[in-house]
């Protein structure tokens, strides 16, 4: 007998054969803080979410050949990148297992959970939890359902309790999310050591605010004009960890004119409440800017008439249309022409008379 026959039956005790089942992972956590916590990119969550995944694989044997991570991403929606992307990926590519960390991480409602499942189902895809007794038992179907309808609950639930926390905070003053431009989301300690987050006063930007409203409530200056006055003085956009600051576009001053917030109130689902933070303009001052914006708005409107003294008494000789006196305007001059639009056609006008 040669050795090339002789077969060690302790040889896959000592060596197991190698997998070759193929597996993704999905990863994700639902805000933007929640991803930057820690001032790393990813957080705290999704490091722990993926080594959770990694052990979940080793125990079925398979590898993980690609990951899919939606960093600040709800699942109360499907229509997150990352999870598309999967979706293409296990229809182009022959994969055994799509391991996530729990249920509620592919989805928040009912309806997604089924659509999405389905779709990889179709694609010979497994789905396996990290945390959960998932497969495709009878059984494990059953609970499948269960945590999908808790997940949604949840989500629900959340939603209202957050709108509740947030009404009561508009009533009382609060500032809800983030101040806009000319003030500093802050976060301070009270006498017994709770964190309380409140605003303050930008120093740099807020006398440049402050200034913007009183010159627009003259009436000299247009929003665009306005605009590019700030801009000269060095009025630009707070830096975040991702975007670094820039002079503001004409909407942007368009917006901060008409935020009651500058003048000491906050506004939630459509209910103005005086807020606690303070007000970097008068009340009266910034009326004042609304009746001028309004007063440009009317004025930029308003229907300009050219009247012609042919105007509605002269007629094409060729089809009978009545003839148009239209004014086209360039940058340099004014021109009259006479046009026949054709009646019942799709044809341009045509000119017919003089052009002065």
């Amino acid at each position: 007998m040669t050795t090339d026959t002789v077969s060690d039956p302790a040889a896959s005790l000592i060596e197991p054969p190698i997998s070759t089942a193929v597996a993704i992972s999905y990863l994700r956590v639902s805000t933007r803080e929640q991803a930057s916590k820690g001032g790393t990119d990813e957080g705290f969550s999704i490091p722990a979410q993926r080594e959770a995944v990694r052990r979940k694989a080793d125990q079925l044997g398979a590898a993980i050949v690609e990951e899919f991570v939606d960093a600040g991403a709800s699942a109360k929606s499907a229509d997150r990148p990352e999870l598309m992307r999967m979706i293409q990926y296990v229809k182009a590519n022959k994969v055994a297992y799509r391991i996530v960390h729990k249920v509620d991480r592919l989805a928040r409602n009912r309806a997604d959970d089924v659509t999405i499942h389905l779709a990889l189902q179709q694609a010979g895809v497994l789905l396996v939890s990290a945390t959960e007794n998932i497969d495709e038992t009878p059984s494990g179907m059953l609970l499948h359902g269960i945590m999908s309808t808790i997940a949604e609950f949840y989500s629900r639930n959340l939603a209202t309790e957050v709108t509740k926390g947030m009404t009561q905070k508009a009533i009382g003053g609060g500032t809800l999310g983030k101040a806009p431009i000319g003030y500093f989301n802050v976060r301070i300690r009270d006498d017994q050591g709770r964190e309380v987050r409140t605003v303050e006063l930008d120093p740099e930007r807020a006398p440049l605010i402050e200034w913007a409203f009183k010159a627009y409530a003259s009436g000299n200056w247009t929003v665009s004009q306005l605009h590019d006055e700030l801009a000269s003085r060095g009025l630009v956009s707070l830096p975040t960890p991702k975007r670094p600051s820039k002079p503001l576009a004409v909407s942007s001053v368009h917006r901060l004119l008409i935020n009651p917030y500058y003048k000491g109130d906050v506004v939630y689902r459509g209910t103005r409440y005086k807020g606690t933070h303070t007000a970097l303009v008068a009340p009266e001052v910034w009326y004042q800017v609304q009746s001028v914006l309004t007063a440009h708005k009317t004025a930029a409107e308003a229907t300009q008439v050219h009247d012609h003294y042919l105007k509605g008494t002269i007629h094409c000789g060729q089809c009978g249309s009545r003839l148009m006196s239209p004014t086209p305007r360039t940058a340099t001059a004014t021109s009259t022409a006479t046009l026949c639009a054709p009646v019942g056609t799709q044809n341009a006008p045509i000119a017919h008379a003089e052009r002065s």
